[in-house]
């Protein structure tokens, strides 16, 4: 009874420890996360569009008017289309906190392009601007709902932008009486 007490356990420890090596084996070499490659150069290039209106004759002189907007925070007019300097979005307030509506700058302007556009002023041009300004990597990882012994590991790119468009509108300049 001793006898196959002692094998028994005995066993039992041998069992154990080649348990344990299995165990430690198949645990991965390191828990860190692969890294990110860089961004290429060109992830990081500002793009600009510029549309532009046919010419017209020599010895027209214009009047010009133009609108800015910057970020979709606030639209800027130069000069001063009476008597506004510039635009900016509806806010809403949430409890503790004003939140900006969306779409409510893009309506205003519109407003206002189409309101210079009945008094007679032409759209001249238009100036798109896109530049980033910085750029944030993150690594996230999980464990697998149907292999939960896989892990998931995920990684996300965010390009923070600077964005511009201006338009730029004319009319002629009123000819003076002869």
């Amino acid at each position: 009874m001793i006898l196959r007490f002692l094998l028994l356990s005995g066993l039992l420890g041998t069992l154990q420890l080649s348990g344990a090596a299995q165990t430690d084996s198949s645990k991965p070499a390191s828990d860190t996360h692969p890294a990110l490659p860089s961004l290429p150069e060109s992830a990081l290039q500002p793009t600009v569009a510029i549309t532009q209106a046919a010419a017209v004759s020599p010895g027209t002189r214009f009047m010009y008017q133009q609108i800015r907007a910057v970020n979709n925070e606030k639209a800027f007019l130069a000069p001063a289309w009476h008597g506004l300097l510039h635009l900016e979005p509806d806010v809403v307030q949430e409890k503790r906190r004003t939140s900006r509506v969306p779409g409510s700058l893009d309506v205003k302007v519109m407003q206002t392009l189409n309101e210079l556009a009945e008094e007679g002023w032409e759209l001249m041009e238009v100036y798109k601007l896109v530049q980033p300004v910085g750029a944030e990597q993150s690594i996230t990882s999980a464990l697998g709902f149907m292999e939960p012994t896989k892990r998931i590991v995920t990684g996300y790119t965010s390009i923070n932008s600077y964005l511009e468009t201006r338009y730029l509108l004319r009319r002629p300049l009123p000819t003076a009486a002869k």
